[in-house]
């Protein structure tokens, strides 16, 4: 979010900057002034993170009832991009004001892990996607027997819900290979009521184009691409384009690419420079580019603790960048027909 973008916010609602600062004051506990304003607007002072998350959250008003949500799965053909980092803090961030859902379909689980969810406790409960997936089928195949999402959901500290990951899941590569629908089994077990009772869901994908990988493109509204600054993460993000484009045939027609957002970047090296152009110069003139997230301590630090780099820094490194993102998604949402007949 930039100067003009605030101030073409208080002037729709014809408040000088004094109003302003006093109704920011109101709701978020602060103490702005007019000057503060003007900076903001002028593009001298950066706009604080609690202030964008406000702005973003009433650019569509208050949300007084849930879904239909908008999907959103986070895909490269490359590992260790920046995929988990991207859906945790983006999924976090939203979490704020929406009501949210991240479900790790990666079989490392490392957005379990990254959340401080105990991976291999959930596995011994039978509450992870696998069971999730499972029990979605059986219901489906068996038409009277209940399937309740919510039974296999963590809600973390900060108000997100989880479907949890674990090594189990990497069992259901085969076993869905093995259906005649098996690249539609999330679709189904989202369409369950989940879509209808989440503002946002996410997906965390595994980096390899197999069963699960396909499952989340085929359920998805919309794929984020995180693409490292590097030769390799580049190269993944021309694989994945040629899948998504066998998805849209096949499976999923409507989909489509939210931006690719460049991650880990250092601005002192020339190689994540020339990576960085590289992204540019081979998509940006038919696909978004985000800024680039820069390479930050905060991001390990946060694994560490089982949280998200946006919950326990508000302010990291980068946060303007996952702003933008989640102001996107927040826009896409909107022009879902099913959020637009709500609204009207």
């Amino acid at each position: 979010m930039r100067g003009e973008d605030i101030k073409a916010f208080r002037e729709g609602r014809t408040l000088n900057q004094p109003d302003f600062a006093a109704w920011l004051n109101e709701k978020l506990g602060r103490k702005y002034d007019k000057a503060k304003i003007s900076r903001w607007e002028n593009g001298s002072e950066k706009i604080p993170a609690p202030v964008i998350s406000l702005l973003l959250q009433e650019k569509i008003g208050t949300v007084t009832r849930h879904g239909p949500a908008l999907i959103c799965a986070a895909a490269n053909r490359k590992g260790g991009v920046g995929k988990t980092a991207f859906t945790v803090n983006t999924a976090t961030l939203l979490a704020r004001h929406f009501k949210v859902l991240l479900i790790d379909a990666d079989p490392q689980a490392n957005a379990t892990i990254h959340l401080g969810i105990n991976s291999i406790e959930r596995e011994r409960e039978e509450k992870t996607l696998y069971y999730a997936l499972k029990a979605s089928v059986e219901a489906l195949k068996s038409r009277g027997k209940n399937f309740d999402l919510s039974d296999y959901i963590v809600t973390t500290e900060s108000g997100l819900d989880v479907i949890p990951s674990g090594m189990r899941l990497g069992d259901a590569e085969a076993e869905l290979q093995s259906q005649s629908s098996g690249d539609c089994a999330l679709r189904e077990c989202l369409d369950g009521g989940a879509r209808q009772s989440y503002d946002f869901i996410f997906v965390d994908t595994p980096p390899h184009f197999g069963m699960l990988a396909r499952n989340a493109l085929t359920a998805a509204n919309t794929v984020a691409i995180p693409c490292q600054t590097e030769m390799l993460s580049v190269a993944g993000v021309e694989f994945l384009l040629e899948n998504l484009d066998m998805i849209r045939r096949r499976a999923n027609p409507g989909v489509s690419v939210l931006g690719i957002l460049p991650t880990m970047f250092n601005a002192r090296l020339t190689q994540d420079q020339a990576s960085l152009d590289d992204i540019r110069n081979l998509f940006g003139a038919k696909l978004r580019v985000f800024g680039p997230i820069p390479r930050a301590t905060v991001y390990a630090q946060a694994v560490a603790a089982g949280r998200a780099a946006l919950e326990a820094v508000p302010d990291a490194p980068g946060y303007e960048v996952y702003q933008a993102v989640a102001d996107a998604l927040i826009q896409e949402r909107a022009r879902m027909p099913e959020v637009m007949a709500h609204v009207a």
